[in-house]
């Protein structure tokens, strides 16, 4: 039975390889595709204009597979270990996802390795499940990240203000 599991926040040293972080869902709206169109330009009209998408082979208008794609990396909670987004490789669009969809997010950590003392990238193949199970999107995303639990609890230490006594 898959459990929700969406929060990494141990460092790269911590993290083995095999590991599977799963999300709860996300349905995706109207609003949200229309707001998307507005925020990138993307008015391509599979995406936009109900009366084309009804002609093409899907009969409806479909979500942006970067939409998707952003929604996925959400739905996955990095916490402050990652430092950059390091590259997205093989990324596939498997089938498409409509309005009203709900996607779940899966993030297998697939490979790590160390750049320097402090810092190691991590490649997690992500996918995007839907509401059926069918997988939609899939791709392998690196991260950099912190090696050691030390050097993390160190820079949330610096980070997060801790309550000052009233004056």
């Amino acid at each position: 039975m898959a459990t929700i599991n969406n929060r990494i926040d141990m460092p790269l040293d911590e993290i083995e390889i095999g590991t599977v972080f799963r999300s709860g869902g996300r349905t995706i709206t109207e609003a949200d595709v229309v707001n998307y169109c507005a925020l990138t330009g993307n008015w391509i009209e599979i995406h936009s204009n109900t009366h084309y998408a009804a002609q093409t082979r899907f009969g409806e208008r479909i979500v942006q597979g970067s939409l998707t794609y952003s929604l996925l990396t959400g739905l996955i909670q990095f916490g402050p270990s990652i430092q950059a987004n390091y590259g997205i490789d093989n990324l596939r669009y498997l089938k498409p996802v409509l309005i009203g969809d709900t996607i779940y997010a899966t993030a297998e950590v697939i490979g790590k390795k160390d750049k320097d003392d402090e810092y190691g990238v991590v490649t997690f193949l992500m996918k995007a499940l839907n509401q059926d199970g069918y997988v939609v999107q899939k791709s392998e995303w690196s991260l950099l990240m912190l090696r050691k639990r030390d050097d993390l609890d160190a820079l949330v230490g610096s980070s997060v203000p801790t309550e000052r006594p009233k004056d």
